[in-house]
């Protein structure tokens, strides 16, 4: 879903959460009733984790990873065949991810009830009066698969991802399946677009007036000094860029405001550029897990109880751990393989 829907609050708020507790209340986890232990906390963690993994291994996976393209290109680091390389280089340790976050789950919120049985019932009873799917639905399918197909040969065929983007729009209205009212209603989605143009525009005019560069060397100097070498650098800057993220309540905040400044030092301190943009890319999808403002899902998935603040703050350092060794170690040895360090 991730490849086709690049909004990771979207995706994890209005699709997956509510399927999330559909299933814990189903198999009768319930804050309410105290008993948000019994599957639910640790359900609602494997949810969130997901989210962040998933908007890793695609590019479309997140709104904030086009616009990593745009301020990597914005400093000299262009990145070819952007969907193709985006997901070669998330594939290996994203899978990582997808095995291993859900057991790390289960020692930090352990379910109180391993077996789920009532679940699957509930499930098949509720696709039973959902009935089949309607054509709308089909058409609604096959021009997703259009776009995505769109967006991973858009370096062979030479079509732009906006003009995919919009040419999908375009079939959805003209076959009915979206009004032009549904899209003049959708107030976040012309938030987001201006938003993003302001950022950009803004990205822009701090690189041509050299601050990002001045800022950049000025900290690359304190690090050179210290005597560090490119692999000591690299830790050092990927972690200070990940800290930060404590003082943000948006991603793309914190990627506007440091993603081009934490690649200058980077690559100024020995590593390559291709590679210091996707590692701070990656960074910038994972850290959204670290607090319960983290991201604009965060609030929504703590709304309902099922994980406490304290044990939000303890799992988001935890997991900030184990998603920094796991995709530098086997990031690194899959980047090897494919040819990409």
């Amino acid at each position: 879903v991730a490849a086709c829907m690049p909004s990771s609050a979207a995706r994890a708020a209005a699709v997956f959460y509510p399927i999330t507790i559909s299933v814990a209340r189903a198999s009768g986890s319930d804050p309410a009733t105290g008993t948000r232990m019994k599957c639910g906390a640790f359900l609602v963690e494997c949810c969130y984790q997901a989210t962040a993994t998933s908007s890793c291994l695609f590019l479309s996976g997140a709104a904030q990873n086009y616009f990593v393209i745009k301020l990597a290109a914005g400093v000299g680091v262009e990145v070819p065949s952007p969907f193709t390389t985006w997901t070669m280089a998330a594939l290996g340790p994203g899978l990582a991810s997808f095995l291993l976050a859900p057991l790390l789950a289960m020692v930090l919120l352990p379910p109180e009830d391993k077996q789920t049985p009532e679940a699957p019932r509930v499930a098949a009873s509720r696709l039973q009066r959902m009935g089949p799917m309607s054509d709308e639905e089909k058409v609604f399918a096959m021009v997703i698969a259009g776009m995505v197909g769109g967006w991973a040969t858009a370096s062979t065929t030479g079509i732009k991802p906006v003009v995919t983007a919009l040419c999908g729009l375009a079939s959805l209205m003209v076959t009915g399946v979206v009004t032009w009212e549904d899209c003049a209603k959708n107030f976040k989605a012309w938030g987001t677009f201006v938003q993003f143009a302001s950022l950009v525009g803004l990205a822009a005019m701090l690189n041509n007036l050299g601050i990002v560069k001045w800022l950049a060397t000025c900290i690359t100097e304190k690090i050179l000094v210290a005597g560090l070498k490119p692999v000591p650098s690299f830790f050092v800057i990927l972690l200070a860029y990940w800290l930060v993220h404590y003082c943000f309540a948006s991603q793309v905040a914190h990627v506007s405001a440091l993603y081009q400044p934490f690649l200058l030092m980077l690559i100024q301190t020995g590593t390559p550029g291709l590679p210091a943009a996707l590692a701070l890319a990656f960074a910038s999808n994972l850290f959204m897990t670290m607090t319960p403002y983290a991201s604009a899902q965060s609030a929504v998935l703590m709304g309902d109880g099922y994980i406490t603040q304290g044990e939000w703050y303890k799992c988001g350092f935890v997991y900030m751990i184990f998603y920094i060794v796991l995709w530098i170690t086997v990031g690194a040895a899959w980047w090897r393989l494919i040819g990409l360090i």
